[in-house]
């Protein structure tokens, strides 16, 4: 029964896997306020020596003419793991690029791809031999300290919310964070279910 459960979850993990790279996993949004930028602009005009008092009042007149509620999106990107090993591939970072791509794609679906030879074949010769490999990869497998991160980047993105400066972060979680999470979660309980003994 084990057994069965253990390789119900690792298909589940490895489908959650797909989306989970291939969709955005983080959001983030930047905003300038409003006022904020207008009272800038006011301190630049009033700090700013040799203006003649005439141009300075106009400024004066025109800025506190402006509509100023709310803010102006400034900034809003969001990225897959897929489209993050790209752009760091593309921007030459081909080191850290690899190693993205090596820790959240290539070790999770060898290791999938092992557990699954080995509970599906598991009288073949190499079937214990894949245990064996996907053990040791297993201690390679960065998908939980990324998670971890991404959880990190969006604490600290949000902290930024509420500072009172002209430039506003807010950073969401996407679908894909939420797969990726889903493929930790389970690609966890199958290797623990298979290191259970087994109960039939």
């Amino acid at each position: 029964m084990r057994n069965r459960l253990a390789l119900l979850s690792l298909i589940l993990a490895f489908v959650l896997l797909i989306p989970g790279v291939t969709r955005p996993i983080l959001e983030l949004r930047g905003s300038v306020d409003k006022a904020q930028l207008v009272a800038l602009g006011k301190q630049v005009v009033a700090d700013t020596p040799g203006v003649m008092p005439m141009l300075s009042g106009m400024a004066m007149n025109l800025l506190d003419g402006l509509d100023v509620s709310g803010s102006i999106p400034a900034y809003r990107k969001s990225r897959s793991i897929v489209g993050t090993v790209g752009e760091l591939f593309n921007s030459g970072n081909h080191v850290v690029g690899f190693l993205v791509m090596l820790f959240s794609i290539i070790v999770p679906v060898v290791k999938a791809g092992l557990l699954l030879f080995g509970m599906v074949a598991p009288r073949h010769a190499w079937g214990g031999t894949a245990f064996g490999v996907a053990g040791l990869i297993s201690k390679w497998s960065m998908a939980d300290v990324f998670v971890v991160a991404t959880i990190v980047a969006f604490l600290a993105a949000n902290a930024t919310r509420d500072m009172g400066e002209i430039f506003i972060l807010d950073a969401r979680f996407g679908a894909g964070f939420y797969y990726f999470l889903g493929y930790c979660l389970l690609s966890i309980l199958s290797a623990q279910l298979l290191r259970s003994p087994v109960v039939e």
